[in-house]
């Protein structure tokens, strides 16, 4: 059964990133790439400066750069704390915390069978660079099953990679794939809506195969 659910899993993520490759070519404008490649401060510095600031034990859901906001580039860290979510936004120029913000959800769910992941956020996060040769633009940690996994965006020379690490051994689930180049220009990631994705998603997994024609 172990087996097969791997199998499984591994056929469900490959159809992520086929689907996210040809997508993310949209995904961010010239301006966001341009910026993001003059930042002098990284993801994982910024979200080491956000767990300073919100406690060691925060548990880490996401990291995002974020183009022009209080008319500076940030990267957006979201982290779970004390039954809290936070946000915190720190300079992609000098690593300063802009702005946090706390709110407690109105219901707090926790999978039994969600354990922490044994690779953190900055090993998955390195492990993409090195693949890749970008940096990161976005990275998110996921379960299915369980098995905790990272899904990391990255920007190499103006393309764009979308990997899948696994978070049991640090091994990429699926070779990264470029995306490719199409559509009348990008259109602004953030302007648009950073969660534009989500609808193909259940419980942080593909709800089918995104490849898949009606």
């Amino acid at each position: 059964m172990k087996k097969s659910n791997k199998t499984i899993l591994s056929a469900l993520l490959a159809g992520v990133m086929m689907f996210s490759a040809v997508n993310m070519a949209q995904a961010m404008s010239p301006e966001s790439q341009e910026a993001l490649a003059k930042a002098q401060i990284t993801a994982a510095q910024a979200l080491s400066v956000a767990q300073n600031k919100i406690g060691a034990d925060a548990k880490v859901k996401e990291v995002e750069f974020r183009y022009t906001k209080y008319g500076k580039d940030y990267f957006e860290v979201d982290l779970i704390a004390n039954n809290q979510h936070h946000k915190v936004d720190v300079d992609a120029t000098n690593g300063e915390i802009l702005g946090t913000t706390s709110k407690t959800p109105r219901e707090v769910r926790v999978r039994a069978n969600q354990n922490a992941p044994k690779i953190s956020f900055e090993q998955a996060m390195n492990v993409a660079i090195e693949k890749t040769g970008g940096k990161v633009a976005e990275a998110d940690l996921k379960f299915r099953d369980g098995q905790g996994f990272y899904k990391i965006e990255t920007i190499a020379n103006g393309q764009h990679f979308y990997v899948v690490v696994n978070g049991e051994n640090a091994q990429i689930i699926d070779m990264p794939m470029k995306a490719q180049s199409g559509g009348k220009g990008g259109y602004e990631r953030y302007a648009k809506g950073r969660h534009h994705h989500e609808k193909w998603y259940k419980g942080g997994c593909p709800a089918e195969y995104p490849m898949q024609k009606n």
